[in-house]
């Protein structure tokens, strides 16, 4: 059974992945096992409730588990009550097969990021770009990361569907405002995330690096992209400056990780293109998985602070039991 075919109060047999792991304070044992499981089809809150320490030695995130047990809903999530749990031997299941992955041909995002590259005029930015995908090691992390461990994109090939939507994005900004630089932008556009491939690993589970625990795709980003910059015969300094800040700015407040505010238009222009394309990713995302379950709403997201409108197959308007934020 894939994890979208589940059903509430329905026996669940399945062959899922570890993604989180945690031993809490509770229940009528007194502990339980908190875990998040997944497949290619999406992931789902799993718990046990009975002889949970003893459990919870069997097996590691990253391990590969078969499970039975039953679906059930719980404050409107469907979630796993998990009655047998037991590890396949590393020789049985590949962990990699498990993860979320994306649905759209990453052979032709590339082609669209190619194409976008090919459309810079200043040969600087263009050369620091095709230098940096001449790597074929971060050309094939850059091609298989998630966009982010958990919030948006957060699938294998996502870091590159983020990318090439917020190129688009940027893409449209620099026509309606032809007085932006558009070739900073773009660059700016295509490189913001590259330090995800250092940040993030995703062998097994969507986790951080040592790396990305400590400095960050923002600040791991614009060393790449600054060193790779340096080898560049005549590459203006200003032209670094810019394009460093522009980087480190992407993420709009120190609150969500950035050390200065955008300063320039192209720096606000790509602060909120990469916003809107992580916002609306993630509106969607929450809205599939509640239409999957069967809502008109979504559960209040945490990170949103509200829920979302779904609708039906038969696209009616909102009725009865909207939620209120109140909620």
């Amino acid at each position: 059974m894939r994890v979208v075919d589940f059903e509430p109060n329905k026996a669940v047999e399945s062959t899922l992945l570890v993604v989180r792991k945690e031993l809490r304070q509770g229940g009528r044992a007194g502990q339980f096992l908190d875990l998040t499981l997944c497949d290619p089809t999406g992931r789902i809150p799993a718990r046990v409730w009975d002889n949970a320490p003893a459990i919870a030695d069997r097996f590691e995130v990253g391990d590969v588990v078969r499970v039975s047990g039953m679906a059930e809903t719980y404050r409107n999530e469907l979630q796993l009550r998990i009655d047998e749990i037991d590890p396949l031997a590393p020789d049985q299941a590949d962990p990699s097969e498990f993860l979320p992955r994306g649905t759209k041909d990453p052979e032709a995002l590339e082609a669209r990021l190619a194409e976008a590259v090919k459309s810079i005029e200043n040969t600087h930015l263009r050369e620091l770009l095709v230098g940096l995908f001449r790597d074929a090691e971060l050309r094939q992390r850059f091609r298989t990361a998630p966009g982010a461990k958990a919030l948006h994109h957060a699938y294998i090939g996502g870091l590159l569907e983020h990318t090439v939507e917020v190129v688009e994005l940027c893409e449209k900004v620099a026509e309606v405002f032809p007085a932006l630089d558009r070739d900073l932008l773009l660059t700016a556009a295509v490189l913001h995330d590259v330090g995800k491939t250092q940040e993030l690993s995703w062998e097994t589970a969507f986790d951080y690096s040592d790396e990305g625990q400590f400095l960050g795709h923002l600040v791991l980003g614009e060393r790449m992209v600054r060193e790779r910059a340096d080898q560049i015969e005549g590459f203006p300094e200003d032209l670094k400056l810019l394009l460093s800040h522009t980087i480190l700015s992407h993420h709009g407040t120190a609150e969500f990780g950035s050390p200065k505010l955008p300063m320039t238009a192209e720096a606000v222009a790509l602060h909120h293109a990469e916003d809107l394309g992580a916002k609306v990713n993630m509106f969607l995302g929450q809205i599939e998985t509640a239409r999957e379950q069967g809502r008109r709403w979504t559960e209040r997201h945490f990170l949103l602070g509200r829920s979302l409108y779904v609708g039906d197959a038969a696209g009616e308007g909102p009725g009865e039991g909207e939620p209120s934020d109140a909620d």
